[in-house]
C-alpha cells in the first residue's frame, strides 16, 4: 500500500489524516508461521522538512497462527503503535529510518514491524491448553489417553532411563 505524500511535501508541517486497508504476505516468525488478515492502518503524516515524513498511525490486524503446546490454529487480535519516520536517502546514523522515492510512502515494513513487535513470544488456544501426549501425540483437549497412567511413560527411550536410573556406575 502506497500513501501519497506529494501534498506534504509541498506544505512542510502541515498534518494530513489518512486511512488505509493492506495485506501481507505470510511470514515465519520463530519458527511458527503467522499471517496477518483484515489489517486496517489509521493516522496521520506530514512533512518536517528536509524531505523527511513522519508517520504516526495505529494498526490493527488479526493474527493467524498455532498453538505452541497442540499445534491446533489460532486466531487472535493484534493493535500496534506506529511511529516512522521515512526520507528519500539512507542515514547510516538512523537505522530505523524508512526509505522513500517520488511522492509515495511504502506503508508495509513499517505496520509489518509494528505488529511483529507486538506478536507475543508463544500462541495458546486457551490458557490451560493439555497439548500433546509425548508418547501417541493424541491432543489431550480432544481426547484422553492411557500412555501415562500411574506416571509409568513407556516411550521408546524408557529402557535407557531405568537403566541410568538403576545402574550405580552410570
Amino acid at each position: 500500500m502506497t500513501l501519497d505524500v506529494s501534498k506534504a511535501l509541498k506544505n512542510p508541517g502541515q498534518v494530513y489524516p489518512f486511512r488505509a486497508t493492506l495485506a501481507l504476505e505470510p511470514m515465519e516468525v520463530l519458527s511458527d508461521p503467522v499471517r496477518f488478515g483484515d489489517i486496517g492502518v489509521e493516522g496521520e503524516f506530514f512533512c518536517t522538512g528536509e524531505n523527511r515524513i513522519s508517520l504516526r498511525a495505529e494498526a490493527s490486524a488479526t493474527v493467524t497462527s498455532r498453538c505452541c503446546r497442540c499445534l491446533e490454529p489460532v486466531e487472535v487480535p493484534a493493535r500496534a503503535d506506529i511511529d516512522a519516520l521515512y526520507a528519500k536517502q539512507p542515514d547510516p546514523e538512523d537505522p530505523d529510518l524508512y526509505c522513500f522515492e517520488g511522492n509515495a510512502v511504502e506503508l508495509e515494513d513499517a505496520v509489518r514491524d509494528a505488529l511483529l513487535l507486538e506478536l507475543p513470544m508463544q500462541f495458546f488456544c486457551k490458557p490451560d491448553c493439555k497439548g500433546l501426549c509425548p508418547v501417541c501425540g493424541v491432543n489431550l483437549n480432544k481426547q484422553t489417553c492411557t500412555c501415562q497412567e500411574g506416571n509409568v511413560v513407556t516411550g521408546p527411550f524408557s529402557a535407557l532411563k531405568d537403566y541410568v536410573l538403576n545402574n550405580e556406575e552410570v
